[in-house]
């Protein structure tokens, strides 16, 4: 798949057929996330592959924002400290959450062009996702991704018109 018709038929998927995910996939996701850029080239996120169905079971308890049963979830988490250390100020502060953002959608589009449907999360207990994980003090999970073969369509998307979010060399002009 092309990466602009990936980018135009990507939908949030939040049903999902009870199959685990072949092993090629998992591995597309993991170069997806080698692959992503990282500013400063800190490279300083961390990222959890559940795929455990107790775990996901755990997750699911505490993610009231994670819909239907998904094969997999991935857990994108960021480290304030090594942020610091391996990218200066501007990364702990600000930069981390930038390339957690671009990781995020490398992660969605790999796998929608895999057929896989998937979800960003946002709406989790962060200190009861912590638990289940055994994260360590300093990594905190910020989002996470469920995977799994969509058992019903996507809702169709709406989107704005582009001269309402869309202005040249100034804002306002069309």
């Amino acid at each position: 798949m092309e990466v602009i018709e990936a980018v135009k038929s990507r939908r949030s998927t939040r049903s999902y057929e009870p199959s685990k995910l072949p092993t090629e996939f998992i591995q597309d996701i993991e170069s997806a996330i080698l692959n992503s850029p990282s500013g400063s080239n800190a490279q300083e996120s961390h990222f959890v592959i559940v795929q455990d169905e107790g775990k996901l079971r755990l997750i699911k308890r505490f993610a009231p924002g994670l819909s239907g049963d998904p094969a997999a979830v991935v857990v994108l988490c960021s480290n304030a400290t090594e942020s610091l250390n391996r990218g200066g100020l501007d990364t702990a502060e600000v930069l981390r959450f930038v390339n957690i953002g671009i990781a995020a959608a490398y992660i969605l589009l790999t796998a929608h062009s895999n057929g896989v449907g998937n979800c960003p999360v946002r709406s989790f207990h962060r200190e009861a996702i912590k638990k289940v994980l055994d994260l360590p003090t300093d990594v905190e999970p910020e989002l996470l991704i469920s995977l799994g073969f969509a058992n019903m369509p996507p809702r169709p998307k709406t989107s704005k018109q582009a001269l309402e979010v869309i202005s040249y060399d100034q804002y306002g002009n069309r």
